[in-house]
This record gives structure tokens, C-alpha cells and sequence, in this order.
């Protein structure tokens, strides 16, 4: 429900509270399918919109905070930078929330499934687009319609049974479903669904009727949640009746930007799994062609033929040998079988040419007894890989993905996997890079310190919090225990972002994340920690440089 009409009618309600008065700061993209629009508010803060428009699976959501473009970023529609904003809503008639600023420009956020563009518009004209820039530039806009708006028409129909049951009697579309669709504008797939849930008996248009009414109205005062399917993949929807597991939020925009975390998330677990699943696949055609290559059987025949002639050449000692090349003599072995022919070294006696034979009988079975081993080893390999790829198909959970790659990462190595190249710089949290490989995330508030720690910190990152004091839960990724200079710094900042700020010296405890646990009756953000280290620090912002 990303997308779906009553979304973004409140994600637009809740915009204007908060961007009216305020002024456009910059509008940049940095990856051809994301754009940022950056806006200061009346109180001089920072919010970030990021509108996405690659996939269905996401739509748009809010930063707080001022952010650092990257170099290679993209500066557009630079002509209403420093315009004030003087409302912000949702067209009547289709998914596109309006930013409307001074001398009559419009910011456009066209948020279709398949054509998610923003563009601008003034006196009714498409003057910028940040997709198709080309060809929209020109082309008329239309603000309205002759027809009621998606709010008004289902309003009529939800105060009006008889005009309910008369344009539903009247449809002739193929399912139930399809009927509802066409007739109630704004419920998609997802809303239809429930409402043939509600009713009482979905054949009774009456039943029909207040199914959709009841609906209708939990929508308009709705709360956005969001759970968790059974592989992992997070579900936005506005429905109380979301399921047990559903985390709901007063803000709809709180919702959406949670939502997006979960799905950056998963879309990068799930990625990197298909990575890994590659690799396993590659190795294991490797091992099967390698497997396929020897070739035991042949030299198994060498060693007997080798074995058999010298034996050969000790049974015929003292027959007399016409030619210095090779010697042919009978197969007593085999008796009632053609003569052999025996190549010899002519500088040899026959009983030298036999140790030879024998020489390398024994030579040919060294090294068939190596290649056996290679082969059963080869073998070992190949069945492991075969069951880490059998064990890939049954994952279901993000959890689970995420406990097998790193479960396996000492036999799978370096997977070649990134995460999405904006996933940390959406993440809620402050930011602070210590060092090319060490970053520090800095948790804002209790319950944000509760999501930074138990569901964005990975086992093996290092949790620092100042000992004693309330303050931010901080955590220190791409560090092990032994890079001390970059637990210090991230120590420093822990203590800064404490009660404890203006002492001289602050003691930070530090661990594994992994032993930091949730307390029974505890306030949210409120942790007991294990196996903690202590570090006595001056409290600075940025962490004190490297002597």
C-alpha cells in the first residue's frame, strides 16, 4: 500500500504541517533512479524527501537532518532553490502530491507504480522533469478534472446505499473483485480483498456496502504499519487488521521511512544470498568438472600393462633377442592369446627393461593413489556445496539468510555483494565515519536507540555507551576489539552524546553487540550489558584525531 491513494493523501497532509513556510534548500539526485528534494521548515530544520523510482517495492520517504551530497551527485531543477513553500497536498483525482511555492511553481511527485517521476510545473506547463525530461518539457498539466475526486465519489457512495447498490448492479465486470475495483476508486487489489473478507456474505451487495463504509472510514483516520511476511519481506498497509506482528505509527511518514529501512534491508540480504548462490553454483561446476577430468581407470591400466610386462620380460631372460627396440614373447598369462610385443631400451639388459617396467608400475601406482585422494577430496567438496546450495532454497526468513552468510562466510569468502548504495545514508541514525573502513551510527532518542541496536547492529559490531550516564546508543561498524584506535575515537563521541558531555573524563564501557541483551519490564532503550570493556575519554564530537 505504498502507493495507494490514502497513503499519500495523509503522507501529504502530514507534509504540508510540516514543510509550509519553509524553503526549498537544493533538489539533486544521486543514482539515475533516486532524487532528493531537500527542504529547511519554519524552524530552520532539515527533511529530506527521496523519492525512488526503479521498483514497486518502493515509493518515497523522509530523512531528517541536513545530509552530504556525494561527489558525483547531480544538482536539477535549480530555479526553486531558496522558494518558500506554500502548501503541500494530493491531487484530487490520481497518486501525485503537490508542492506548491511561490510565483506559481509547482513541485509534481508523480508516485504511479510503473512512471514514479517528479516534475515542474508552471502556468499549467511541464517546464523540468527528473525522468523523460525531453520529452515532458512543454506538455500541459492538468490540475483538474471534470469528473468528482477519489475522496468525494467514494464519500457519495458511503453516504448513499441506494447510489452504492445501483453502481454496482450496474457494473458487469468479469469477478467480484474486478467490479469493486473499477467502482471504488483508491482501493487496490489489497483493500478489495479485505472488504470481501469483512463482509458478512460477499453475494449481499447490502453486506457489501457496509463492509466498504467501515473501511472507507478507517482509511480516512488511518495509522500506517508495518510487518513482516514469513521470508522476511516487509508489508506497509494503513488496515488495522494488518496481523499480530504489525508495528503501527501515529505518522504516517514515520511509517513509510521504517518501511523503506526494512525493504533497503531485505533487498540487500536477498541480493547478496542470490550472490552467494551464484558463487556456490560457479564452485560447484568447477568441482564437477574437475571431478569429470580424472580419470583413475586409465592409469589403474598402465600400472597392470607396465606390472605385466615386466613380468614378461623376467619369464623370457634367456630368449634370445633379435632386435635391440622390443622383443615379443608369449602371453603366459593369457595362455591361447596372440604374442606380445614388449618395447625395450635398447642400452638395457632384458632384466633391466623389466625393473623399468616395474619402476614405473610402482611410479604410475603413486600416483594414481594421489590422484584417488585429490579425487575423494574433490568428492568432499563437491557434496558440501551441493548441500550449502540445497540449504540456500529452504531459507525463508531475512533472518535466516542472514545467519547463513555469515555462518558460512570463512568457505564462501568475499561473496562480491554490495548493500544498495544509498542503504546507510537513508538509515535514522547519525553517521559519523571514523576511518576509510570504520563507521560510527549514533542512536537519537530511546526508541531509536532500541532500533539501532536490535535491529540494524549486526553480532559482532561493537556497542559503546557511556557507563552511568543516560545517552545514545552508539555502534562501531567495519572495527574488530584490536583496532583500539578506532574504539577510542567512537568512545570519545559515545561520551559526547551523553548526559555526561561537559566532564573531563567520561568512562564508555564497549562489547560485542552480541552481548548486549533486553531486560524483562525494562523502559524501551534500556539494555543489560555482558563481557563490557571500560575506557576513560574526553567527550568530542568528531573524536579526537589520530596522534
Amino acid at each position: 500500500m505504498i502507493r495507494n491513494y490514502f497513503t499519500l493523501y495523509h503522507a501529504a497532509m502530514e507534509l504540508h504541517e510540516r514543510l509550509q513556510g519553509g524553503v526549498v534548500a537544493e533538489i539533486y539526485s544521486q543514482d539515475k533512479n533516486e532524487l532528493r528534494l531537500s527542504f529547511i521548515d519554519v524552524e530552520g530544520r532539515h527533511l529530506q524527501i527521496v523519492v525512488v523510482t526503479h521498483t514497486p517495492l518502493l515509493s518515497f520517504y523522509i530523512r531528517e537532518g541536513a545530509s552530504k551530497k556525494s561527489r558525483d551527485s547531480a544538482s536539477l531543477m535549480n530555479e526553486v532553490y531558496n522558494k518558500k513553500v506554500s502548501s503541500v497536498d494530493i491531487s484530487p483525482y490520481d497518486r501525485e502530491i503537490r508542492i506548491t511555492l511561490a510565483d506559481e511553481v509547482t513541485i509534481v511527485m508523480q508516485l504511479f507504480s510503473s512512471k514514479t517521476n517528479v516534475f515542474l510545473v508552471r502556468e499549467k506547463l511541464i517546464i523540468d522533469a527528473f525522468k523523460q525530461k525531453n520529452s515532458l518539457a512543454g506538455q500541459p498539466y492538468h490540475f483538474g478534472s471534470d469528473t468528482a475526486g477519489v475522496l468525494k465519489e467514494l464519500e457519495k457512495l458511503a453516504m448513499n446505499k441506494a447510489l452504492f447498490l445501483e453502481q454496482f448492479n450496474s457494473r458487469d465486470e468479469k469477478s467480484l473483485a474486478e467490479k469493486l475495483q473499477a467502482m471504488l476508486p483508491g482501493f487496490d487489489r489489497s483493500i478489495v480483498k479485505e472488504m470481501l473478507n469483512m463482509a458478512t456474505d460477499e453475494k449481499s451487495p447490502e453486506a457489501l456496502f457496509i463492509a466498504f463504509r467501515s473501511l472507507f472510514y478507517e482509511l480516512i483516520d488511518a495509522k500506517g504499519g508495518v510487518r513482516e511476511k514469513e521470508n522476511g519481506e516487509p508489508v506497509f498497509s494503513l488496515l488495522q487488521i494488518a496481523g499480530k506482528q504489525t508495528r503501527f505509527f501515529d505518522s504516517i511518514l514515520e511509517g513509510l521511512s521504517y518501511y523503506s529501512i526494512k525493504m533497503w534491508q531485505f533487498a540487500e540480504t536477498q541480493e547478496e544470498l542470490k550472490t552467494v548462490q551464484k558463487k556456490l553454483k560457479r564452485e560447484l561446476e568447477k568441482k564437477l568438472k574437475s571431478v569429470d577430468g580424472f580419470n583413475p581407470e586409465m592409469l589403474e591400466g598402465f600400472a597392470r600393462n607396465y606390472e605385466t610386462s615386466g613380468h614378461l620380460l623376467m619369464a623370457s631372460l634367456y630368449q634370445p633377442r633379435t632386435e635391440r627396440e622390443s622383443i615379443t614373447v608369449k602371453n603366459i598369462f593369457e595362455p591361447g592369446m596372440q604374442d606380445i610385443t614388449i618395447r625395450l631400451k635398447e642400452a638395457l639388459t632384458l632384466q633391466k627393461n623389466a625393473e623399468e617396467y616395474f619402476s614405473k608400475a610402482s611410479k604410475t601406482r603413486g600416483k594414481l593413489k594421489v590422484m584417488r585422494e585429490r579425487l575423494a577430496g574433490l568428492e568432499r567438496d563437491k557434496n558440501a556445496l551441493e548441500e550449502l546450495l540445497a540449504a540456500t532454497e529452504t531459507i525463508v526468513t531475512l533472518k535466516d539468510a542472514r545467519r547463513f552468510i555469515e555462518d558460512h562466510s570463512d568457505l564462501l569468502g568475499n561473496t562480491g555483494a554490495r548493500a544498495p548504495k544509498n542503504n546507510q545514508s537513508l538509515l535514522p541514525f547519525r553517521i559519523i565515519q571514523l576511518s576509510r573502513s570504520a563507521s560510527l551510527l549514533i542512536g537519537k532518542n530511546a526508541a531509536n536507540n532500541e532500533l539501532l541496536t536490535f535491529t540494524h547492529a549486526r553480532p559482532n559490531d561493537i556497542w559503546l555507551h557511556a557507563r552511568g550516564s543516560a545517552g545514545s546508543h552508539c555502534v562501531l561498524k567495519g572495527a574488530t576489539l584490536q583496532h583500539q584506535n578506532e574504539i577510542k575515537k567512537a568512545a570519545e563521541i559515545a561520551a559526547w552524546y551523553s548526559a555526561a558531555k561537559h566532564s573531563e573524563l567520561v568512562p564508555v564501557m564497549y562489547t560485542l553487540k552480541k552481548y548486549v541483551r533486553r531486560g524483562k519490564n525494562l523502559p524501551t532503550g534500556q539494555v543489560i550489558v555482558d563481557r563490557e570493556e571500560v575506557v576513560m575519554v574526553r567527550p568530542s564530537k568528531t573524536g579526537a584525531p589520530d596522534a
